[in-house]
C-alpha cells in the first residue's frame, strides 16, 4: 500500500509566504541602509579632496604673495626658506595624490600639476636669489616678462579643473545619498506595513486554530466519554471472561485431581476388596494386596504434597545444604529413572555456596525436572545437571519483579529433546498443564518445582527452542551464617557506577545477530549504552550480507540457537570471510550443556543469559582486547 502523502496546510503556507516577504523586505532595508552609508562616505571623501586642493592652491598663492611683498618692501621678513616651502607643497601634493588615487582623471591632472609647481617654485627661488644679491631691477624685469604669471595661470587652471571635477562628484554622490535615504525611508515604511500585515495574519490564523482546537476538544471529550463507556463495558466482559477462566481452571484442576485420585482409590478399593475375600476364605497371598493398597495410598499422599507445593503452603523443613552433595547422592536414582537411552552428565562448581532449603523437596523438584526432560527425549539424548554460583542484579529483577536481587545457587537442568514453542513454554508452570497423552502425566511436575522455588524465596526460569531442547534454571538463595545474616541482611545489589564499566568507542562497530526481536533490541540497547556503534541482523543470512557490505565491523555477537543458520555455522562462515573478526556467543542455555551437545567448543567466548550490563561490558572488552579461538561447532 502506497504511503499517504502529507501536504502543508494553507495556514502554514500563508505564514511561510508572509515571513518570506518580511525577510525580503528586511534584506532590502538593510541593503538600502548600506548603500546610503556608502554614498555618505563618498560625499565626505569628495569634501576632503576639495579641502586638500584648496590647501595646495593656498600654499602656492602664499609663496607668490611672499615674493611680491619682498619685491615691494624689500623686507626679508617676507621670505621663508626654500626647503620649508618645498616641504609644504610636497606634503600637499602627496595628500591630494593619496585621495585621488582611485580616480584616473584626477591622477592624470595631478601628474601634470606636480612639474608645474616645481618649475614655479624654481622661478620664485631664482628671483629671490637675485633680490638677495641687490639686483631688484633684474627681478622686476623677470616679473614683467610674464613667464611666472603664465605658469601660475596654468597651475590655477589645473587646480580649478580638479576642484570642478570634485564638485561634480560631490553633487552626484549627494544625489545618490538622497535617493538612498528616500529608498530607505520607503523600505522602512513598507517593512512596518508588512510587519503589521503579518501580525494581523498571525492573529487571524491563531484564532482559526483556536476555533479548530475548541472543536477538536469537544470531539475529543465526546470520544473520551464513548471510550469510558466502552471501557466499562469491556471491563465487565473481561471480568466475566476471567470468572469463566477461573471456573474452567477449577474444573480442569478438579478433573485432574479426580482422575488421579480415582486411579489411586481404585487400586486401594480393589486391593482391600480382594483382601477381605481372601481373609474370609483364609487364603494366602495377602502381602501383594497390602503392598498394592499401600502404594496407592503413598501415591495419593504424594499427589497431596504436590498440590501443597503448588499452592505454596506445604510445611518445609529448611536446613543448610550442599547442593553438590545432593546431586551426587541422586546419581543412582537418576540413572535408574532416566534409563539407558539417556546420557547423564554433571558439571558441579568446586566452590559452590551453601543454600538453606528443604532437602527432600529439592530432591523431588530435581527428580521431577529430570523426568520431564527424559520424556522430552523419547529416542534418547543427553541430560546435563550443572551447579554454579550466580548473582541476580537489579536489571534482571526489573524484568522479573517477583525476584529479589542478590546471590543465588543455580541448578541448571538441560536436555537435547524436542523443545517447546513459546506459547507452550509460557504455560509450562501452570498446574495440570501437560503435553503428554492422557494417563502419562499429571501436569504437576513443573508447577511443584515452581511452587517449591517460590516458597524457598528462590526463582525458576525456562528457556526452550523447538528441536533444540530445554534448559531450566533453578535459583536458590545463598545461605549465610547466622552472624553474617544478622549483620548484613540481603539487600538489593546496586549497579556498579557507570565509570567502572569498560567503555567502547563509536568507531568500534558491533553486529548483533538474534532472531528474537525483543531480545535483540534489549541487547543492542545495552551495547549502545556502553558507547559502541551497533548494527542489527535478525538472521545469519542478513548478518553475512552486512559483513560483506561493511568491512569495519569489529565484533559479532550472535545467539547460538537460530533457525536455518545457527550461531556456530554463522561464526565459521563469518570468520572465513573476515579472519580478524571477533565473535561472541550469547544463549539462554548453560555453557556446559551447549558444549556437550556438540554445538560449540567449551573455550569459545560465551555469555549466558541472564547477564547484567556490567557483565556484558566486561565480556565485550575482553573479547575485543584478546583474540579468542575460532568456533568449531557442528556443520
Amino acid at each position: 500500500m502506497a504511503e499517504t502523502r502529507k501536504f502543508l496546510s494553507v495556514e502554514t503556507i500563508s505564514l511561510i509566504v508572509a515571513f518570506a516577504i518580511l525577510a525580503f523586505a528586511g534584506f532590502v532595508t538593510a541593503r538600502t541602509e548600506q548603500q546610503r552609508r556608502e554614498s555618505g562616505a563618498w560625499v565626505r571623501h569628495t569634501l576632503v579632496v576639495e579641502s586638500a586642493l584648496y590647501r595646495l592652491d593656498g600654499a602656492i598663492r602664499r609663496a607668490e604673495s611672499e615674493e611680491r611683498g619682498y619685491i615691494i618692501t624689500r623686507d626679508r621678513a617676507y621670505l621663508r626658506p626654500k626647503d620649508e616651502i618645498a616641504t609644504q607643497l610636497e606634503k600637499g601634493l602627496a595628500e591630494v595624490g593619496a585621495l585621488v588615487a582611485d580616480d584616473s582623471e584626477q591622477a592624470e591632472r595631478l601628474s601634470e600639476l606636480r612639474p608645474l609647481i616645481e618649475e614655479r617654485l624654481e622661478q620664485l627661488q631664482h628671483k629671490i636669489d637675485i633680490m638677495r644679491a641687490g639686483d631688484f631691477e633684474a627681478a622686476a624685469e623677470i616679473v614683467r616678462t610674464g613667464e611666472g604669471k603664465a605658469l601660475t595661470d596654468r597651475i590655477d587652471a589645473l587646480v580649478a579643473e580638479m576642484i570642478a571635477q570634485e564638485d561634480a562628484l560631490h553633487r552626484q554622490r549627494d544625489l545618490q545619498m538622497s535617493e538612498a535615504t528616500d529608498t530607505l525611508q520607503t523600505a522602512i515604511g513598507s517593512l512596518i506595513v508588512l510587519i503589521a500585515g503579518v501580525a494581523v495574519l498571525a492573529v487571524l490564523l491563531t484564532e482559526r486554530q483556536l476555533h479548530a482546537l475548541r472543536k477538536s476538544s469537544e470531539s475529543l471529550k465526546l470520544a473520551y466519554n464513548e471510550l469510558i463507556a466502552e471501557s466499562t463495558k469491556r471491563g465487565s466482559l473481561e471480568a466475566q471472561l476471567r470468572q469463566s477462566q477461573k471456573l474452567e481452571a477449577l474444573g480442569h484442576l478438579a478433573g485432574g485431581i479426580a482422575h488421579d485420585f480415582n486411579n489411586m482409590l481404585g487400586v486401594i478399593v480393589s486391593s482391600l476388596n480382594i483382601l477381605r475375600r481372601k481373609l474370609r476364605r483364609n487364603e494366602g497371598g495377602l502381602d501383594p494386596l497390602i503392598d498394592s493398597a499401600m502404594d496407592g495410598a503413598d501415591r495419593a499422599a504424594a499427589l497431596v504434597r504436590r498440590l501443597l507445593a503448588f499452592s505454596r503452603i506445604q510445611p518445609l523443613n529448611p536446613e543448610p545444604l550442599d547442593v553438590n552433595s545432593l546431586v551426587i547422592g541422586m546419581s543412582a536414582i537418576l540413572h535408574r529413572t532416566l534409563g539407558a537411552h539417556i546420557h547423564l552428565a554433571t558439571v558441579l562448581a568446586p566452590d559452590l555456596w551453601p543454600t538453606r532449603v528443604d532437602a527432600n523437596e529439592l530432591e523431588s523438584a530435581v527428580l521431577n525436572l529430570a523426568v520431564n526432560a527424559r520424556d522430552a527425549m523419547p529416542t534418547g539424548g543427553q541430560l546435563t545437571i550443572e551447579t554454579q554460583n550466580t548473582e541476580l542484579d537489579a536489571c534482571y529483577t526489573d524484568e522479573n519483579p517477583s525476584v529479589r536481587p542478590g546471590q543465588y545457587v543455580m541448578i541448571v537442568i538441560s536436555d537435547t529433546g524436542v523443545g517447546m514453542p513459546p506459547d507452550v513454554a509460557a504455560k509450562a508452570f501452570d498446574p495440570f498443564f501437560t503435553t503428554k497423552p492422557i494417563g502419562k502425566g499429571t501436569g504437576l511436575g513443573l508447577s511443584q518445582a515452581h511452587g517449591f522455588a517460590t516458597q524457598s524465596n528462590g526463582h525458576i526460569k525456562i528457556y526452550s527452542e523447538v528441536g533444540r531442547g530445554t534448559c531450566l534454571k533453578l535459583y536458590l538463595p545463598r545461605y549465610l551464617e547466622d552472624s553474617e545474616a544478622v549483620e548484613a541482611p540481603p539487600q538489593p545489589q546496586p549497579q556498579p557506577p557507570e565509570e567502572e564499566f569498560p567503555r567502547g568507542r563509536p568507531g568500534e562497530i558491533v553486529l548483533i545477530v538474534e532472531d528474537d526481536e525483543k531480545a535483540r533490541q534489549a541487547t543492542a540497547q545495552g551495547v549502545r549504552e556502553l558507547g559502541y556503534t551497533v548494527l542489527e541482523a535478525e538472521s545469519g543470512k542478513e548478518a553475512i550480507r552486512l559483513l560483506r557490505a561493511r568491512g569495519d565491523i569489529s565484533l559479532m555477537i550472535t545467539d547460538i540457537v537460530m533457525p536455518e543458520m545457527d550461531g556456530a555455522r554463522l561464526a565459521r562462515e563469518a570468520v572465513f570471510r573476515r579472519h580478524a573478526l571477533h565473535v561472541m556467543f550469547i544463549t539462554g542455555y548453560s555453557q556446559h550443556a551447549i558444549a556437550r551437545d556438540g554445538m560449540l567448543d567449551p573455550d569459545v567466548n560465551l555469555l549466558t543469559k541472564p547477564f547484567s550490563l556490567a557483565q556484558l561490558a566486561r565480556k565485550i572488552r575482553d573479547v575485543l582486547d584478546a583474540r579468542g579461538d575460532l568456533p568449531k561447532g557442528k556443520p
